[in-house]
Formats: structure tokens, sequence, C-alpha cells
């Protein structure tokens, strides 16, 4: 989110939005019953019919109540039943989005609990002992001394440990990832049920969730081409154009335009100068973000897509090889880390151009035949980043040597349709993980 606040000193540039990830265990894996996954959708979709009933039948009342009832209270009534009405309708999308989140979820534990199946049957036609935590263990051994075979024995207990951890390290990887964004859409969903306007944000973030709830499948199949909805931004400074534009806003606009123009440092730097052209260009189109660019300039941020690459990589590739053995074809599969926040906190110009804002890096893990037969896997990946350039009408911090300009009345401008809010965001060049 954009604002003309000082840039925070000694502030953690970690943002609060983050997700977090809970670890799976072999136990609580088998324990999942994608069964009961399937009754909790059902149950979503049987609410969505009772809304969309319920929504039908205010509906009815509202096309009849004109011709029957006049009057204030009649006026009233109707206000409360649109109301009704757009509550419910509100309620019968995400329902929607719910179930078929939960049917994601029953798919993506179901491909997990099949690598664990294989893995447990493997440590028992192998003689290994398969940990709870997913660790691996080679039993003691008594290889006769001086037996030329002992060697190649040891060998083969070493290679058949090594592939039992590369499929229980994919089946538990894979359930906690199912878990993370399943639980990230659920609770997206949830805090959409509490909307009660239907009005162009809510639109925005109930289509969101619906088409984030409809591409989880892809998700979890790898199909690839899909990008998760990222997190709803905040209302900003609300509705556009909604009073009367001042002489007061006409003249802010005209100083923030020529200080973007003529002294982009005063904004932070020539980010941040652009990001305001933008604004006050009132089309509200979205602006693309150079994200290469942006990560040159933010080292912090480009450490912590490494670090959380450096953690997924080994996940993803047991995952692509436990695919590869089981179908014994070559295999591409589409991963994602999912949203993350960050405050650019460390860069006066993108602090002042973008704020805090979400990044997700999404891979492609491919595993082929190598040309001595073993598999060899390669893992490409790009960052992707959103944000919204919106203004908190709350907060009137003054700019430094611009006077009294705060972001209350630079929220003023949006509402006054001086100005426009909008999204921005970009990908970065696709990369080859490296270790």
């Amino acid at each position: 989110m954009a604002t003309l606040t000082d840039r925070p000193e000694g502030k953690d540039h970690s943002h609060a939005d983050a997700t977090a990830r809970q670890e799976i265990t072999v136990g609580e894996l088998d324990d999942v019953r994608p069964e009961a996954w399937s009754r909790a959708g059902g149950e979503w979709e049987d609410l969505a019919a009772a809304a969309t009933e319920a929504r039908d039948h205010v509906q009815n009342v509202l096309l009849k109540l004109p011709f029957v009832w006049e009057g204030p209270a009649s006026m009233m009534a109707r206000v409360q039943l649109t109301a009704l009405h757009e509550e419910l309708t509100i309620a019968h999308r995400e329902s929607k989005a719910a179930a078929a989140t939960l049917d994601a979820a029953k798919n993506g534990f179901q491909l997990a609990a099949t690598w664990l199946d294989e893995a447990q049957e493997m440590a028992k036609a192998k003689g290994l002992t398969l940990h709870n935590s997913g660790g691996v263990t080679i039993p003691e051994r008594n290889y006769p001394r001086n037996d030329p075979d002992s060697a190649g024995a040891a060998r083969q207990d070493q290679e058949d440990a090594d592939s039992l951890l590369t499929r229980v390290t994919a089946a538990l990887s894979y359930a906690a990832d199912v878990n993370e964004h399943t639980g990230y859409e659920l609770e997206r969903i949830k805090k959409a049920v509490a909307y009660t306007v239907l009005d162009d944000q809510t639109e925005a973030a109930v289509k969101a969730d619906t088409e984030g709830a409809k591409n989880l499948n892809r998700v979890f199949s790898g199909g690839g081409g899909v990008l998760l909805p990222p997190p709803a931004p905040d209302k900003g400074a609300g509705d556009y154009n909604t009073r009367e534009a001042t002489d007061e806003d006409r003249a802010i606009k005209n100083k923030m335009g020529f200080f973007a123009m003529g002294s982009p440092a005063v904004l932070g730097g020539p980010q941040s100068a652009k990001h305001m052209l933008h604004y006050l260009s009132n089309t509200g189109e979205p602006l693309d973000i150079d994200v290469d660019a942006m990560m040159d300039d933010l080292p912090d941020m480009n450490r912590d897509v490494e670090t959380k690459m450096a953690e997924n990589a080994p996940n993803w590739e047991a995952q692509a090889l436990a695919e590869y053995e089981r179908t014994g074809k070559p295999v591409k599969l589409v991963q994602q880390t999912g949203w993350q926040g960050w405050t650019a906190d460390r860069d006066p110009d993108w602090y002042h151009a973008v704020g805090s804002f979400h990044y997700n890096t999404v891979a492609q893990v491919e595993v082929v035949p190598g040309p001595d037969g073993e598999p060899k896997t390669t893992i490409r990946y790009q960052t992707h980043v959103y944000d919204r350039y919106n203004w908190d009408a709350t907060k009137g911090t003054p700019v430094p040597a611009m006077g009294n300009v705060s972001d209350a009345e630079m929220a003023r401008l949006h509402q006054s349709g001086q100005a426009k809010e909008y999204d921005m965001g970009g990908q970065s060049e696709v990369r080859t993980w490296n270790g």
C-alpha cells in the first residue's frame, strides 16, 4: 500500500500477512480421510443451494413490493431487503468457493496419501524403518565379513533408504502444501462471508475467492498456468468520486504533479514519482512493476526469495521424483511458495512507491531421464509481485520538504475524482535454481 509517511527506522521489513506452514507427520497423514473432505464440501454445496433459494425468494418479494405497499415504511423495507439480497448473494458465491476448495483439498490429500502408501509398502518390503517424523533408518544388518556381496548389499540398502526418503518427503511436504494453500483460501472465504454490501471491492474479493477455489485443483495437480489470488487489499480511500472536488484538492493535485515531474527525489525517487503520476493520471489502469529492478534495489527481499526457494526446492524435487517413479514418465510440476508479505522499508524510493506488498514465487520442476538413465531434475522459477496503490485516509503524517500534505489529503483526491487508486504488479525474469 502506498504511503506518504516517513520511512520507519528500525522497523522489521517482514509483513504480518506472510503465510504460516504446518509440518505434517506420517501418523497425521495416515489419519486424513479424503471422504470427510468430500462430505464437508457437500455441506457447503447444500448451503449454497439454500442461499440461492432464499435470495430468489427475497428477489421475488422486492419485485412485488412496490405494487402492494407504498410509503416510508415500504421504502425502508426495500432498503433492508436489498441489503439481505446482497448478503445472500455473497453467501451463495462464497459457499460455492468453500465447496470447491474442500474438493481440491480432497484430491491433494489423496495424492499425498498415494505416495505415503507406496513409501510404507516399500519400507515393509525392503525391511527399512520409517519413522513418524518422516525419517528413514536402516536396521542393523549382519553382513558377513569378507563376503564380496556385503558391500553391494549395503549399497543397495542405502539406495533403497534414499528412494524411500524421497517418497515419504514427497508425501509429507505435499500434504503440508495442500494444508497451507487450503487454509489460505478458506481464510479468505471466512473474511468475505462477513461482507454485507456488494460494492465494487466486495465484487472483486468474491471473484478472487471463487477463482482461487476453482484453481486449487490445477495447483495441486501441478497443471501450471495458475497463480492463486493475492490477499485482498484494504479499502484504502474508499469509493471513487463520491464528493465534490474543492480548490484545495485541485491545488494538492497540482503540487504533487509538480514535484513528481520536476523533483522526484522529494517523493523518494523515480519509482515513487512514477507511481504518483499514474495515480494523478486518474485512469485507475493497472501499472507494471519492474520486479527485477525491485529485487536489485531490495537485496533483503531478493535474499528472502532465495531463502524460500532453498526451503521449498528439496520438497518440490522429492514430489516430482515420486511422481516420476510412480508413473515412469517425464514429469513437469508447477509449484508456488504462496503469497508472502513484505515491506520495502530499506529503500526510500520503493517504500514510497509500494510500501507493503506481496510476492509469490512460482517454480516449474521438471524430471526427465538423464544420459545415464538416472532422473535429471531442473527447477526454473519466477517471482510475482502484487500491490494496490491506495491511501489510508486515517493517516495524517506530513511529508518532509513538502509542507502539510498528508495521506488523508491524498486519499481525498480519489474520493473527489481527481486521482484514482489502482492495482500494480509484475513478474521477474525466469531463473534456474542452482541450489
